[in-house]
């Protein structure tokens, strides 16, 4: 018996110039990318070390925006910006707590303005009314906030005899006030109150305006308005405006 026994040899595939031009445009690509991310990374690395580390964008300068009896050398010195810093480096919540602290200022904005200044703008607190004290006349925003002792009167500031450390009545007292048209706040000599619900105007005219509650404190002071169009003998009643009387 005969046994036949067939082996089969695989031939290898042939490089070809086809196959060495991908490689070599592969490689190329691959170069190409690393190259272009190499660049982008230092570019990058570079900006980011000259804006907040480098003396190019440092801090000169502070600008304030805002300031009305507040001198802007006042507030620089509120706002303590180190200068020398660079710009991007400076904490601009810090810096607006910084100025928000200071009694008559009431809000605070802080910008970067590049390349080398802050920028800051102030709104201060303006007084709506007034009350006597030993050493002067403490004035009242409209948020019932007692933020500064003036040796004198405000012009156009409401006169009150109110305890300036009950914040309740003083935030109603300070609704009032800012309420009043300025016609009305002009014949204002005094607002009284004992309590947030007792709320009265004394005009100069010798009459007296029972206000109540600091609600509705616009539609009270436009009744009062009209009312004193009638010429009332002594007093008017806009506790409740929608049912006023005149005495």
């Amino acid at each position: 018996m005969t046994g036949t026994a067939t082996a089969t040899r695989r031939a290898r595939p042939r490089s070809t110039g086809k196959n060495r031009k991908k490689s070599r445009r592969s490689w190329r690509r691959k170069a190409l990318a690393l190259t272009v991310t190499a660049v982008v990374f230092a570019v990058l690395a570079g900006g980011v070390w000259v804006v907040y580390y480098s003396a190019a964008l440092v801090t000169k300068r502070v600008n304030v925006v805002g300031a009305r009896h507040l001198t802007p050398v006042e507030v620089s010195l509120s706002a303590q910006v180190p200068l020398g810093v660079p710009l991007a480096r400076q904490d601009l919540d810090a810096i607006a707590k910084r100025l928000t602290a200071v009694p008559s200022i009431e809000a605070a904005t802080v910008t970067r303005s590049w390349p080398n200044t802050i920028t800051v703008t102030i709104v201060e607190r303006r007084p709506v009314l007034a009350v006597l004290q030993p050493d002067g006349y403490v004035v009242v925003d409209k948020y019932g906030v007692a933020y500064q002792t003036q040796p004198t009167l405000p012009p156009k500031v409401v006169l009150a005899d109110i305890n300036t450390q009950d914040k309740p009545l003083l935030s109603g007292v300070a609704v009032v006030a800012a309420a009043l048209p300025e016609k009305l706040n002009g014949k204002v000599k005094l607002i009284t109150a004992s309590s947030p619900d007792s709320i009265a105007l004394l005009l100069g005219s010798g009459q007296i305006v029972t206000w109540g509650s600091s609600a509705d404190s616009e539609l009270k002071a436009k009744v009062v308005t009209a009312l004193l169009k009638r010429k009332p003998t002594s007093s008017i009643d806009v506790s409740s405006p929608h049912n006023p009387a005149l005495r």
